[in-house]
């Protein structure tokens, strides 16, 4: 499938925005499930090894074309760990880069969380705090 088949996936979003752990339930009231064959094509190469069985992602938003390059993020889901993830590619499909911005990860008995906030001028600001979770201690 197509570099822009994929793209067609990604709606185009205007920032100011802020992606939490919320931001997901947003996303799947409006965006559709990648196919496979998609997520084989596009998502496995930037991820640069195969998905266990647990492992889910799903398409979030596009940010509005930036000259020579593409970008858009995508949510990663596996055991114990999500994640918001930013892919700059060319026009024709290079990556350039790949960057966590927000997400969740539990290391026992720490749960680690991020947000992101994209400012009006695409720069992009991460928070990151960490708690323990009482049910994980001993």
């Amino acid at each position: 499938m197509s570099f822009d088949q994929f793209l067609s996936h990604f709606p185009i979003v205007e920032p100011p925005f802020t992606i939490t752990d919320a931001s997901i339930d947003t996303f799947r009231q409006t965006n559709d499930y990648l196919p496979g064959q998609m997520i084989e094509d596009w998502i496995i190469p930037i991820e640069g090894e195969e998905p266990d069985e647990f492992t889910e992602f799903f398409p979030c938003l596009r940010l509005p074309t930036q000259g020579s390059f593409e970008a858009f993020i995508y949510w990663k889901a596996s055991l114990l760990r999500y994640e918001f993830i930013l892919a700059t590619l060319t026009k024709k499909g290079t990556l350039i880069s790949k960057k966590i911005i927000s997400g969740m990860l539990v290391q026992d008995p720490l749960i680690i969380k991020s947000v992101a906030n994209v400012d009006a001028d695409l720069i992009i600001h991460i928070m990151t705090g960490s708690f323990f979770h009482e049910d994980l201690i001993d």
